[in-house]
């Protein structure tokens, strides 16, 4: 709890954990943070605050999310449209779920609603996962 783990080495690993120092930074009262690998579901590293809350299992299922909602947009009607961002509001908490430039990681944060708002976590999602 309150450290960043993860499964990638290297300047992979170095990539992850900058991103999620970055989003401690700007919001030092996160839930969970991870960056994971779209295509295999693989959480190069994670961090959370609380010991009931597991960043690898969401990780997974967010990731799985991401490219369900990705098929979704191949219709023709949206060719051309990039997903930029996911928002999943909850009583207590907002989740957020971003793609690198690349489309090759999905970068998640979990926050208390109480404890910051929408367009904040947007924005610093978008300036982090950059």
């Amino acid at each position: 709890m309150r450290r960043i783990t993860g499964d990638a080495v290297g300047l992979d690993r170095y990539k992850a954990d900058s991103f999620i120092n970055n989003l401690l930074k700007e919001l030092p009262e996160l839930v969970a943070a991870a960056v994971v690998e779209v295509k295999t579901s693989k959480t190069m590293a994670a961090y959370t605050s609380l010991a009931s809350f597991d960043p690898y299992k969401i990780s997974s299922r967010n990731a799985e999310l991401l490219r369900q909602t990705q098929k979704a947009l191949n219709a023709p009607w949206l060719a051309g449209q990039r997903l930029n961002d996911l928002v999943v509001v909850l009583d207590e908490q907002l989740h957020c779920l971003r793609t690198t430039a690349d489309g090759l990681r999905l970068c998640y944060v979990a926050v208390r609603l109480a404890d910051t708002n929408m367009a904040l976590v947007r924005d610093v999602m978008r300036r982090c996962s950059n």
